[in-house]
């Protein structure tokens, strides 16, 4: 089961914001139950799920405190219907755990996705997770929702924890969908709130190998040998440390000192040149930069000498 400690987001969900507006309005129609859904959609290269079309409880559906079952009549027919008309894939599920304050997969949903995965031989299942949270009489919304995701694979005996691509408008597959599925539409609501990522960062940990270009720092033994002493030390002298690359493949830090948010990068031929440091958004310079040793420590003084 999922502890619940704040961890590092491991995979990266693309959902439309009026998808997650759908969400939100089915979670408040249901404060005190639970409620849920499907989603369709499909799986990048690099295994992050795309989420197109999000559906909701069917007319038949089970709302229990503890528990909620799709209308399956309901699942088979949105499913032929997407799958024909655009070839999505069914690729998660979703259900709120409304006010019970529990942001995760319980035990039991664990235990329920892992057993569909062995039964349907399925590489990996997408689950999300709403709760409600009430806000104060002074807000004009009376809730918030909160959506979390989380990515189970046949590989590993634990969910991973995802951060959303919130992309604007709506997806265009609901909007051609818009006939087909408007008697089961709720109100929407902008009182979902998710953690959010964006298209530019990658982070390391990956639900598929990632593949280094050659002529990189860190293709070769050594440079990976290198990023590991550096990305060991940064952790040690500054505590969390978390590894990115962007889609030029270039490495990053990212950590916080003294609540100063810090960026450290690094060029593709480090570390002959130079990296470049950021904080607060402003770059600072790295003085008489000497790369054959002792890089760490030439990164730590210009920290210390900016603090």
């Amino acid at each position: 089961m999922y502890t619940g400690r704040v961890r590092q987001h491991e995979f990266k969900t693309l959902i439309y914001e009026k998808e997650l507006d759908r969400i939100a309005g089915w979670v408040e129609e249901y404060p005190d139950l639970e409620t849920g859904g499907d989603l369709f959609g499909f799986w990048t290269h690099s295994g992050a799920p795309v989420i197109q079309f999000v559906l909701g409880p069917g007319p038949n559906s089970q709302h229990n405190p503890t528990s909620f079952f799709q209308d399956k009549e309901h699942l088979i027919k949105a499913g032929e219907i997407l799958r024909s008309k655009h070839g999505l894939q069914h690729i998660g599920e979703w259900h709120s755990h409304h006010q019970m304050g529990l942001a995760e997969p319980s035990q039991g949903d664990e235990n329920t996705v892992f057993r569909a995965l062995e039964r349907y031989n399925f590489p990996r299942f997408l689950l999300g997770i709403a709760n409600l949270r009430r806000r104060s009489e002074s807000y004009r919304q009376r809730w918030t929702v909160n959506i979390g995701s989380f990515l189970f694979t046949s590989s590993r005996r634990n969910a991973q924890v995802g951060a959303c691509v919130v992309l604007q408008g709506e997806s265009p597959i609901r909007s051609n969908m818009r006939g087909s599925f408007r008697n089961h539409d709720p109100q929407l609501k902008k009182s979902w709130k998710v953690e959010k990522t964006t298209l530019e960062t990658q982070p390391l940990v990956t639900t598929e190998p990632i593949t280094i270009s050659q002529g990189l720092w860190y293709a070769t033994p050594k440079g990976q040998a290198l990023l590991k002493e550096m990305y060991e030390k940064f952790t040690a002298k500054y505590g969390k440390c978390q590894m990115f690359r962007t889609p030029q493949e270039m490495m990053y830090f990212t950590l916080t000192i003294k609540k100063q948010q810090w960026q450290v990068e690094f060029p593709h031929d480090f570390p002959d040149s130079s990296p470049k440091l950021k904080v607060n958004s402003k770059y600072c310079e790295v003085k008489d930069w000497r790369g054959t040793y002792q890089q760490f420590e030439q990164i730590e003084a210009c920290i210390d000498r900016s603090l």
